[in-house]
């Protein structure tokens, strides 16, 4: 089961120009869990090169985030939607809800979804 918070790996190729591309890179699962059954995981793919921009556009996770043991940068402008079947079943890791307010404060940012 893809649950919210979730580090899967995830066939994310082929890609095209700018998309983050990878046969099995590193993903957080963003949706919420009750769309966990529609055949879909919402990502965004983890990087473990430190970015040139910062935040909204990536936020850090120190290594040991979510059991993960890298330390990575989510990449917020890379969020997509990829079959459940491009993800692999076991996790890396798994963010708390608290590990993940950073995530989506960015979300918010950089969708404008503010108020």
């Amino acid at each position: 089961m893809l649950h919210r918070g979730a580090i899967h790996r995830v066939r994310l190729s082929p890609g095209e120009g700018h998309e983050q591309q990878g046969q099995a890179w590193p993903c957080l699962v963003v949706h919420r869990d009750s769309l966990r059954q529609v055949g879909t995981a919402i990502v965004i793919p983890l990087t473990t090169q430190r970015p040139r921009a910062g935040y909204p556009l990536t936020v850090h996770l120190p290594a040991g985030t979510g059991g993960n043991p890298v330390e990575c940068w989510a990449r917020i402008t890379q969020i997509r939607t990829v079959s459940a079947t491009r993800c692999q079943e076991q996790a890396i890791g798994r963010l708390s809800e608290a590990e993940l307010a950073s995530v989506k404060a960015a979300l918010i940012e950089v969708l404008d979804l503010g108020a």
